[in-house]
């Protein structure tokens, strides 16, 4: 199994000291996720968009492929083989002061008022019923008006993320409740430390829902083909590894932009695995043209457009794209609204860069898993495949098969 360590830049370390960020604890040199696990160890309705959900599971909309293929086609014709691609991963969840010290540079602190998103006051908690963590518990942040602030959900360790001000830089900087389960507690000082709340409650139902929101424009097309085998080949293990044990439903979208042949074209939740795989399979990419394309709308779809269990271990939604949403206002505000409501559902958005994510996109979409209580991945250089791809602004990480990495991101999301 390929793991290749990846120094941050000396450049970004050294100011990151300089902007007083402590690399004694750990967090500049951050490996993957810190837990050194290997792939597979225990130890991770139709919106009114596009053309609209497919009738069944297989039916490719129209485009490209045919479902039951026996999967992507390289350019000299045969299958291509999953297990090419290289891929990093990086929390900023778990590296805290590094992710707030970046905002002290002049060439970062833009983007929190470029996107909306404001990260600074951060309350964690963990939440735990009997002494054993609580998975799926609704916990509410509550004003100083007690009007409800910030609603997540806990994972399988008991934790979950909420925060003041997320959206508005100038909330109120104290005051705040933190209720889980009749249980209220005054909310700690903002940062890292996770504050532990004891509650009674019972385990969700033992289920995975797995979405994946996929960029398929026309500056996909360098990497496409091999991410669909390579996402394929994660969804099979997946299901063999994880499906004994929860039960697992998968449901695969796909957008582009306004003007294209469809803006989102999704798929309804199945258990029908091979069905959704060759749903997978039979994409082709086509259409975008300016580089911006239609996130906001594609996120819409994926939290209102899908129906989400009620009650799960984890709910996981991949987002594979190479461009940011368009920066009008009202695109923004869908976006915002988007991630306020992943994070109601409980569902963890992870980011997944392509080639030709720049430096401010990155930004974003590192917010929208800090939101949400994920973890950033994001292609590399090393397999030799695609474009160039722009090393993101982080410390050491681990150069992994994609594949694998996925693998490992989702076996940790079941996992206490």
């Amino acid at each position: 199994m390929l793991r290749l360590r990846r120094l941050a830049p000396r450049s970004l370390l050294l100011t990151t000291l300089a902007a007083g960020c402590s690399m004694a604890d750990g967090e500049a040199n951050y490996t993957g996720s810190g837990e050194g696990v290997s792939a597979g160890d225990s130890g991770a309705g139709d919106s009114g968009v596009g053309t609209g959900a497919a009738s069944s599971a297989g039916d490719a909309g129209g485009d490209g492929g045919v479902p039951g293929d026996s999967g992507p086609v390289g350019d000299s014709g045969g299958p291509i083989e999953p297990g090419q691609l290289t891929a990093g991963e990086w929390r900023d969840l778990d590296n805290w002061s590094f992710w707030r010290g970046l905002f002290s540079r002049t060439d970062i602190q833009p983007y929190e008022a470029q996107w909306g998103f404001f990260t600074a006051q951060r309350y964690p908690v963990v939440v735990t019923a009997d002494g054993v963590a609580l998975a799926d518990a609704i916990v509410t942040l509550v004003g100083p008006d007690e009007a409800p602030v910030w609603q997540a959900r806990t994972d399988v360790r008991g934790e979950a993320e909420l925060f003041a001000g997320l959206f508005d830089a100038g909330a109120p900087a104290d005051g705040y409740t933190i209720s889980v389960a009749g249980t209220s507690v005054p909310a700690g000082a903002p940062g890292s430390q996770k504050q532990p709340i004891a509650v009674t409650g019972a385990p969700p139902t033992a289920a995975l829902d797995l979405m994946f929101v996929i960029d398929t424009t026309g500056s996909m097309g360098d990497e496409l083909s091999y991410l669909q085998s390579e996402l394929a080949d994660v969804i099979a293990r997946v299901r063999d590894q994880a499906g004994q044990s929860v039960a697992l439903r998968l449901s695969v979208n796909f957008y582009r932009d306004d003007g294209d042949e469809y803006v989102v074209r999704p798929f309804p939740f199945t258990t029908d695995i091979d069905a959704a795989l060759a749903d997978l399979a039979a994409q082709t990419y086509d259409g975008g043209g300016d580089t911006p394309e239609a996130v906001d709308v594609a996120l819409a779809d994926a939290i209102s457009g899908h129906e989400w269990s009620e009650s799960a271990t984890a709910r996981l939604c991949f987002l594979v794209l190479d461009a940011p949403p368009h920066e009008d206002p009202q695109v923004l505000a869908s976006v915002r609204a988007s991630t306020r409501k992943l994070a109601e559902q409980g569902v963890r958005l992870i980011p997944l860069a392509a080639s030709g994510v720049d430096q401010p996109t990155e930004f974003l979409l590192r917010s929208l898993a800090i939101a949400t209580g994920a973890t950033y991945t994001f292609l590399t250089d090393d397999s030799g495949i695609g474009g160039d791809h722009t090393e993101p602004t982080i410390g050491t990480f681990e150069v992994e098969l994609l594949n694998d990495l996925l693998v490992r991101v989702i076996s940790r999301a079941l996992t206490p």
